[in-house]
């Protein structure tokens, strides 16, 4: 229960933070937006149809599609983003303290690609869909094999190229840099609290090595079998992975250990398993 609420948060924010970002920034700054909120301001600007609702109705239409073709477990998961979305940006759209607050459409962008990408990895951390074309995309994809991605950026091209006609080059770019640090910030939001550092060390004091780092430091490590490539002589290499805070400390011990001790420290953007995502035994 606990888990559901908390993912019921997750997707009420995430939904915030994206339509609060489409309406009182990009809307605002007449940046230009792909998916749905896209098709809304090409409906806007060509029928002046309100893009509240305009987003509403092809939310609505999809999520029926999606509901008729992939079933009622994909339909629910879009559910919540389906009939909040639009409703959050109406209200915003009607609230006057949410306009005219910043109209620096660069900053504006850069605002409002990180919103967007946190709000959808928030989304997406719930084990939810925000919906809209996404629905149109996987139903192709079931039905005819296209690759989801690529019809996704087929839709989005064209979304594009309808609002290139009453935007200048600029703001055309600023929707492109936009578009950028959404995707930067969706991964940094989906692996955020999961990202830690791999540390491998190749030395002939391996043992000391790997008992300073289980018992001083209470971290994990596996011996992997090696030979040297030059005398052939068979050794073992230390990996481990670690959290950021515990990295300069180990490898300052590591060089007291063996000043000759070859390191490689790299970036892991997830881990899983005994001790990181399952509680760790003695």
């Amino acid at each position: 229960m606990k888990q559901k609420l908390l993912h019921l948060v997750y997707i009420v924010v995430g939904n915030i933070l994206i339509a609060f970002a489409l309406s009182t920034l990009l809307l605002e700054n007449h940046i230009i937006a792909g998916g749905v909120s896209g098709i809304g301001i090409v409906l806007n600007h060509y029928f002046g149809l309100s893009i509240s609702m305009s987003v509403g109705l092809i939310n609505v239409v999809l999520f029926l599609l999606g509901l008729l073709f992939l079933g009622k477990v994909f339909a629910m998961t879009t559910l919540v983003s389906t009939f909040l979305f639009p409703m959050v940006l109406q209200f915003f759209e009607s609230q006057s303290m949410f306009h005219h607050y910043l109209n620096d459409p660069l900053l504006a962008c850069i605002i409002a690609g990180c919103l967007i990408g946190v709000g959808i990895g928030f989304v997406l951390k719930a084990n939810a869909s925000t919906g809209g074309v996404d629905i149109l995309a996987i139903l192709l994809n079931k039905k005819f094999g296209l690759p989801v991605h690529i019809v996704l950026n087929c839709i989005d091209l064209s979304v594009l190229v309808l609002q290139i006609s009453f935007n200048d080059p600029t703001h055309v770019i600023y929707g492109i840099v936009t578009v950028m640090i959404t995707a930067v910030m969706l991964n940094k939001t989906l692996s955020s609290g999961t990202s830690l550092m791999q540390l491998v060390v190749m030395s002939d004091h391996y043992e000391e090595i790997k008992n300073m780092i289980l018992h001083t430091h209470d971290a994990g490590v596996t011996l992997l079998a090696s030979e040297k490539g030059y005398t052939k002589e068979s050794s073992k290499i230390v990996l481990s992975i670690l959290p950021y805070r515990k990295l300069p400390v180990i490898k300052e011990m590591i060089n007291q250990i063996d000043p000759l001790a070859f390191m490689i420290v790299s970036h892991v953007d997830e881990v899983g398993g005994k001790g990181f995502t399952l509680e760790k035994r003695n």
